[in-house]
């Protein structure tokens, strides 16, 4: 997570300005926002329009909105927040208190301010923008052929990526094109694992499999 700016007021309210740069930062901004805050963001809305001839045709204008926030969706598979409520900002394209839904993802800013700013949310943002905070332990499970690298950090395990190599079977009196596949396998985790984990920060990596596939 980064943080753009901050201004927060004697009596604890304020806004924060932020960009989630991770997954697990999708994850904070879900647990930081709640209903009655209001964020303001880019966002993308469909306007109608009607020509001469009376036909209509339906146009996508980029515009940056503020809702004061009902509803939050967290969708772990697109790595997104959903955000809907009611718009409170003047705009050429939405009413006043018309309902819209805000998709807000990985590298977007936007502004998220509240009426009181408590310390647990203060420091999940502190927590969040701290490197030292980041995962400090990587994971690596496999069977033949399958393996899945991830990053294991306080809050929750991302998923880096995932790997999958066909193996040919063993066959009597011999191996060779079995030993390929494996040795194909073993290569490209460990590309994964030098493309997707830092040493500097990350200390342990872990990894487990059943049998002797880890080995």
């Amino acid at each position: 997570m980064k943080l753009l700016s901050e201004h927060i007021e004697k009596n604890q309210s304020g806004s924060v300005r932020l960009i989630a740069q991770e997954p697990e930062d999708i994850w904070h901004v879900y647990n930081l926002v709640q209903k009655g805050d209001q964020l303001k963001a880019s966002t993308v809305r469909g306007v109608k329009s009607e020509s001469k001839t009376g036909s209509v045709t339906t146009d996508r204008v980029r515009i940056t909105l503020t809702v004061s926030i009902e509803d939050v969706f967290f969708d772990s598979h697109a790595c997104a927040l959903r955000i809907n409520g009611r718009n409170i900002g003047e705009s050429k394209y939405v009413a006043l208190g018309q309902y819209h839904t805000l998709d807000l993802e990985l590298n977007q800013p936007f502004t998220l301010s509240k009426p009181e700013w408590d310390l647990i949310s203060l420091k999940r943002i502190n927590d969040a923008c701290d490197i030292t905070q980041q995962a400090d332990v990587a994971a690596v499970t496999m069977q033949e052929g399958l393996a899945v690298v991830c990053l294991l950090t306080q809050y929750m395990t991302v998923v880096r990526q995932r790997i999958d190599v066909p193996i040919p079977r063993k066959r009597r009196g011999s191996t060779t094109n079995y030993e390929k596949g494996l040795k194909r396998f073993y290569d490209q985790i460990y590309r994964a694992i030098k493309q997707h984990v830092d040493f500097d920060i990350v200390k342990v990596v872990i990894l487990g499999s059943p049998g002797f596939v880890r080995d």
